[in-house]
């Protein structure tokens, strides 16, 4: 074979490998990037220990433990939360009269997670079927597809050249107990930052976190799968109570004992948030975990 053949040869087999070599070397460059990320967001982390109030959203997830899907769409909403941090709340939503949310008598699905509060949100608004989430209930409470809130959540929480949104009030939770078997006194403090027309209700939940049990993931079943954000009750009814937003600062105090629903106390958060009561579209939320030691 001559020198003229040989270089031919050798040309044709670097061409046709070209995008090969070029996948791999990309490849290797993306190893080193972590994520998550959110296209054309820069500092979207919210930090609620900031002096100066930020706007928070409400996501309701609703799932079940037989929903084969429902993890997938948690791993998309624990993706926004880590890129939105304390801009976002969380509610994971079990309701009744759903075959992916009934318990077995025994085994690793005979978790209950059910709650009548949020069988009574399902029914308000129209819930289609699993996964899917309630965001702010904006839209007179329309549910979405997991893969279709993060630039819903982005419109709500930044302008159109990425700053952030100012909240129209401020909502502030603070705790107070006497021992780990007493009561939690609940305080709440909404502050009025805008002026707002018509009428606003205060509506107050329990979630409890790092609850083992099992769950669907694909068709996989999950014995040991960890569940986060559970509704597990409403403390002043499913729709709250009214509030005068004639007035700049409003407090409230409720007192939680700890409910049979709840595994762990320890591992739960207190959450507020204020809705149009026309709407129903929710307007600022806020979340306080329980810490037992720090409230002692």
């Amino acid at each position: 074979m001559d020198l003229v053949l040989i270089l031919q040869v050798l040309f044709d087999m670097i061409k046709n490998n070209i995008y090969i070599i070029f996948f791999f070397l990309f490849s290797l460059s993306c190893d080193k990037i972590s994520g998550p990320f959110t296209e054309g967001c820069l500092n979207c982390c919210g930090d609620s220990e900031n002096q100066k109030p930020i706007k928070t959203i409400l996501i309701e997830e609703f799932t079940g433990h037989k929903c084969s899907n429902c993890p997938n769409g948690t791993r998309i909403i624990e993706n926004i939360t880590e890129t939105y941090c304390d801009h976002v709340v969380v509610l994971a939503c079990h309701p009744f009269n759903q075959d992916f949310t009934n318990p077995n008598d025994s085994g690793p699905l005979a978790t209950d997670f059910r709650t009548s509060e949020t069988t009574e949100i399902a029914e308000e608004f129209g819930f289609w079927g699993f996964p899917s989430g309630l965001l702010n209930r904006i839209n007179n409470g329309e549910f979405f597809q997991p893969f279709n809130l993060n630039t819903e959540i982005h419109n709500l929480l930044f302008d159109e050249n990425n700053n952030p949104i100012l909240p129209d009030l401020d909502i502030k939770i603070s705790l107070n107990t006497f021992s780990s078997t007493s009561p939690i006194e609940i305080n709440v403090e909404i502050e009025k930052l805008k002026e707002l027309n018509g009428e606003y209700k205060l509506a107050l939940v329990v979630s409890e976190d790092y609850i083992i049990s099992g769950q669907y993931d694909g068709e996989e079943l999950l014995e040991d799968y960890e569940h986060n954000h559970v509704y597990r009750n409403a403390i002043n009814g499913t729709w709250g109570e009214s509030i005068d937003l004639t007035n700049n600062i409003i407090t409230r105090s409720y007192i939680l004992s700890n409910p049979n629903v709840i595994n762990d106390i320890s591992n739960c958060t207190i959450i507020a948030y204020v809705y149009d009561n026309e709407t129903k579209e929710v307007i600022q939320a806020s979340k306080k975990k329980i810490d037992l030691f720090e409230q002692l």
